[in-house]
């Protein structure tokens, strides 16, 4: 609780240091390939939560995957969190920022699943039975779940529409096995 309390902190403190200097969209690039990168890599999340490697090494390793592909800001962030002992806290601090950034974009994050890959005019469809907002736009993530047979599911936020064919299995099963009207032998 209290390295996610930390991590708000800090992404907050960029996002209001971003703001400032009207920068915020590229260090929200910068954040999502920060995030992107540690959580592919798990000897990069080992080596940043590791107590036994010293806070030198880990800036080294920082500089040499991240230098050139983040602006001067997002780089001498990370040096800053380095220098503070803070490096297990990278990924969480990235994350933290993603979601304070979309929170102030009025950005919704949509998951939709289904048992085949849809076009954009199929998955904009069924966003749209969500009730949205007319400022807030929508992040979709598309999977793909053969398992569901057929149909979807729309997940947002803690809400979920849940369309599926094997849903609709399952429910039936339910239902025969509940069945009042099997005379008892």
């Amino acid at each position: 609780m209290q390295q996610s309390l930390a991590a708000r902190r800090y992404a907050k403190s960029l996002i209001g240091l971003a703001k400032e200097k009207n920068i915020l969209k590229d260090i929200y690039t910068d954040m999502s390939l920060i995030s992107a990168t540690v959580s592919a890599n798990k000897d990069l999340q080992l080596l940043l939560n590791s107590p036994v490697v010293n806070t030198d090494k880990k800036q080294q390793i920082l500089t040499a995957v991240f230098k050139g592909n983040l602006t001067d800001l997002s780089f001498l962030f990370l040096n800053l969190i380095s220098s503070k002992k803070r490096e297990s806290l990278v990924q969480s601090i990235a994350d933290s920022f993603i979601n304070q950034y979309k929170e102030l974009n009025n950005i919704i994050t949509a998951e939709v699943t289904s048992a085949i890959s849809l076009d954009k005019k199929q998955i904009n469809n069924i966003v749209s039975l969500y009730n949205q907002k007319e400022e807030s736009s929508f992040e979709i993530i598309e999977k793909v779940d053969p398992e569901i047979i057929g149909g979807f599911i729309l997940r947002v936020g803690d809400r979920q529409i849940d369309t599926s064919i094997s849903k609709e299995i399952r429910e039936l099963k339910k239902a025969f096995n509940e069945n009042p009207y099997i005379a008892e032998i």
